[in-house]
C-alpha cells in the first residue's frame, strides 16, 4: 500500500508515487530479520528531478545508518540529501565508502557509488529509526531522461538501477544489508522465478 507523503517545499506528483521493497541479501550475523519491512517511494518533481524517500516500518529494532546508488544507470545526476524527518541526520559519503558485495543472485559485484549519505555520528540517534515514521529523502536530477525511464529499470530489471542500505541495532545488535533486487530463492516463493530469469542482464 502506497503511503501519502508531504514532501516540504517540492511539487512531488503524488500520483507518481511507486513503492520498491529492500531485501536482505548480507547476514553474516544469522539475525532474525522477519521483523523488518524496509523500503523506498519515489516521485516525480516538476518533471526535472526525482526524489528517493527511504521508510523503516520494521517492527523490531533497526536503524538505517547507510544508503548506496551503484553508478551503473545513466541520467541521474546531482545526488543531494533533500530531506530529513525530525531525528534524521545524513551526510554524503557513506562509512564504510561501498555496501557489502552482494552476491550473484542480487546481481554480482557492486560497481561504485553514483551516491551515498550516512547518519551522523552516533548512527543509532541520527539515522532512520523503526516504526516511528522517520525518513530521508535522496534527490537527483534528469538528465536526458524522465521518470518512466527510472521506473523501467527499477521494475524491469531492478539490477539496472541497484540502492543499498548499512541496517544496525537489531535485536542483539547485529547488522545486516539490503538491496532492492530480490534473490531467486524469494523470486521462487512468490512464483516469479522464470520472470527474473529471462530479464535481461548487465
Amino acid at each position: 500500500m502506497l503511503k501519502v507523503l508531504c514532501v516540504v517545499g517540492a511539487a512531488a506528483s503524488i500520483a507518481n508515487a511507486q513503492r520498491f521493497d529492500l531485501f536482505i541479501y548480507e547476514n553474516d550475523d544469522g539475525a532474525d530479520v522477519s521483523g523488518l519491512e524496509l523500503y523506498f517511494e519515489i516521485f516525480d518533481v516538476g518533471g526535472t528531478a526525482i526524489d528517493f524517500v527511504f521508510h523503516n516500518d520494521s517492527a523490531d529494532p533497526a536503524i538505517v545508518t547507510a544508503v548506496y546508488f551503484e553508478n551503473t544507470f545513466g541520467g541521474l545526476v546531482d545526488g543531494r540529501i533533500q530531506d530529513e524527518s525530525a531525528g534524521v541526520d545524513f551526510d554524503e559519503n557513506a562509512t564504510p565508502p561501498n555496501p557489502a558485495q552482494p552476491g550473484f543472485g542480487f546481481g554480482g559485484s557492486w560497481s561504485g557509488n553514483l551516491f551515498d549519505a550516512d547518519a551522523e555520528s552516533p548512527g543509532p540517534t541520527n539515522g532512520i529509526n523503526q516504526g516511528v515514521g522517520e525518513t530521508l529523502t535522496i534527490r537527483f536530477d534528469y538528465d536526458g531522461i524522465g521518470l518512466s525511464d527510472v521506473q523501467d529499470a527499477l521494475n524491469n530489471d531492478p539490477r539496472d538501477l541497484r540502492i543499498a542500505q548499512h541496517i544496525q541495532g537489531l535485536v542483539n545488535g547485529e547488522s545486516v544489508w539490503s538491496i532492492n533486487v530480490p534473490a531467486p530463492a524469494t523470486l521462487v516463493a512468490f512464483g516469479g522465478l522464470a520472470a527474473f530469469a529471462g530479464r535481461r542482464r548487465r
